[in-house]
């Protein structure tokens, strides 16, 4: 069974979506089915000879609403289709979807369903057609999370079809292997040893980190938060800051290299993804923290497979999305309470060693796959 994973992007090019196609590129690879990615390509540059499997890289010729265009990447979908037992498409991807819809495969097809289109009225209308018959002609779609499956715009046009297969922390993501004890020393001397909230993540408004910031005038002088991350709302949450009188209380740390992201896990004491819109539909980066041991706060956004992730109660704290006050209470809350952070991080230890780990996901993979063999499909 050879497998053509079509996608967006694909490491070294950032992002949840591109982690998530070379993490199945290396579990279908576990599995002993050949793989290859076909993808857009991004800024580089690239040595895709060293990756685990080829990857073919289309160049785009503009970005409509986070769209690549590329007619380069609908002729290479028209001619690799025919080759593959099995194309294994990561959505929303609407170029795909039309040139899957041009090549009418006799391929298995399977979705790996990262999000609905969320709040781009313009391209969900002209989406609407070519995702319906996407959806009805797919005969597996593999959701992160149950909430993603059950709750999507579209569970109606691929009920019966849905198996849940995580992500998982793997190598080449933040590990407690990876720190480096000199790097995380120096960062809790940097604070004077005040308790460090991380977060991490571009600074565009769905990420909350707004409301993370009013968060922090609730929180006690013996904390600090610290936002990694650039985006264009860096000047807009710098001039909130110092507004708020918490110039010395919030740091916007800027881009952190991928080097040095293990230290900063190391070194806090609890991690936050304060995000507020579905457009935040898993939170990956919850999984490197839980795997350091330290507890989340994360909000419950209705759709969104987040909370699924980080367990109230169990890996950390879970709040109404864009509230302030509880998101502040929550915080503080750890903050004064360092037993429960133990509690809660060995929960998140736990998760990372157990449902997301490499080799479960790769047994999740495999029995969705197997699907496509017996023919069978289950209904969630």
């Amino acid at each position: 069974m050879r497998v053509l994973q079509v996608g967006k992007f694909y490491p070294p090019d950032h992002g949840g979506v591109e982690t998530a196609t070379r993490q199945a590129a290396e579990a279908l690879t576990r599995l002993g089915l050949p793989n290859e990615v076909l993808c857009f390509a991004g800024q580089g540059p690239y040595d895709d000879a060293a990756g685990p499997v080829p990857v073919s890289r289309a160049p785009v010729l503009a970005t409509v609403s986070s769209q690549p265009l590329s007619a380069a990447y609908v002729r290479r979908v028209l001619a690799l289709a025919p080759r593959f037992d099995v194309l294994h498409v990561h959505c929303p991807n609407i170029l795909a979807a039309l040139a899957l819809c041009l090549a009418r495969p006799r391929a298995r097809i399977v979705l790996h369903w990262h999000s609905d289109i969320i709040g781009k009225k313009s391209l969900l209308a002209l989406a609407r057609p070519l995702e319906t018959w996407l959806c009805r002609r797919a005969d597996l779609v593999i959701g992160p999370t149950a909430v993603h499956l059950a709750a999507s715009d579209r569970a109606a046009d691929f009920a019966g079809k849905g198996a849940v297969v995580p992500f998982c922390v793997d190598g080449t993501m933040a590990g407690p292997h990876k720190a480096d004890p000199a790097g995380v020393a120096a960062i809790a001397a940097r604070f004077g040893g005040r308790r460090i909230i991380f977060a991490l993540g571009r600074l565009v408004a769905y990420k909350g980190f707004d409301r993370l910031v009013a968060a922090a005038a609730l929180l006690p002088e013996e904390a600090v938060v610290v936002i990694g991350g650039s985006g264009p709302l860096a000047g807009v949450l710098g001039r909130r800051i110092e507004a708020a009188g918490l110039g010395g209380r919030v740091i916007l740390a800027g881009r952190i290299p991928d080097a040095d992201l293990s230290d900063w896990f190391a070194a806090c004491d609890i991690f936050c993804l304060p995000s507020t819109e579905r457009a935040e539909m898993f939170g990956i980066v919850q999984l490197e923290a839980m795997a350091f041991g330290k507890p989340v706060v994360s909000t419950a956004i209705p759709g969104s497979g987040v909370s699924a992730v980080n367990r109230d109660g169990r890996t950390g704290l879970v709040v109404p999305p864009g509230d302030a006050t509880a998101l502040g209470r929550a915080l503080a809350r750890l903050v004064a309470d360092p037993a429960l952070c133990r509690q809660l991080g060995e929960g998140g230890r736990a998760a990372v060693a157990g449902p997301y780990s490499r080799a479960a996901v790769t047994e999740a993979f495999g029995a969705a796959y197997a699907r496509l063999d017996s023919g069978a499909s289950g209904r969630l």
